[in-house]
């Protein structure tokens, strides 16, 4: 007698905004990752049942059932990821830095200096909180400080007008690449 056991992955993901559009999409690919899951089961229970109901095509069914159930949860994994960076970049044009938490950076660069670096990051951020996605960054392009919005815009200008005078610099770098494109990127203090 044969016995199968189908690991279930249950992704839950809840946004800090949705439209309904998003959240009616979203139920049908739940659905639609709920009905194959019931498929692998069904299978699995055809396949276990007898030896003689085994067969290669009852094992190709269950391969496909599986490839089609992590996918789907792959997709619902990105959907996810998705809106919750959506959600943060909204948030993060929101913000501003308190002179408390500034100070801290500070603090942070000047501890950062007494290990013997020569840099600090003082902000990491979407890169999607740039005007153009954090293209100019990369390139680099010289005028990138004016693509920069929400915290980082403050970042900068406060760089400019406390820390540039003093013989600070300011540079900003794409710090990751999903899927080729920039994800966050980082505005560094050097000395």
């Amino acid at each position: 007698m044969f016995g199968f056991s189908i690991k279930k992955k249950t992704v839950v993901a809840t946004p800090a905004t949705a439209s309904v559009d998003a959240s009616e999409a979203r139920a049908r690919e739940a659905g639609s990752a709920a009905a194959m899951l019931r498929r692998i089961v069904r299978l699995s229970d055809e396949a276990a049942g007898t030896v003689a109901a085994l067969d290669a095509a009852v094992f190709r069914d269950l391969v496909e059932a599986h490839v089609d159930a992590r996918r789907a949860a792959l997709q619902a994994e990105a959907v996810a990821r998705d809106e919750a960076r959506r959600a943060c970049v909204k948030r993060m044009c929101d913000e501003h830095i308190d002179e408390a938490t500034w100070r801290g950076r500070l603090e942070q660069a000047l501890e950062a200096a007494a290990r013997g670096e020569k840099e600090h990051l003082l902000l990491r951020f979407p890169s999607e909180l740039c005007e153009d996605g954090g293209r100019m960054i990369n390139a680099p392009d010289p005028a990138w400080p004016t693509s920069l919005r929400g915290p980082a815009a403050e970042v900068h200008a406060r760089w400019l007008d406390e820390l540039k005078p003093r013989g600070f610099g300011l540079v900003a770098r794409i710090l990751e690449f999903p899927d080729g494109f920039p994800g966050d990127a980082g505005l560094f203090l050097t000395w």
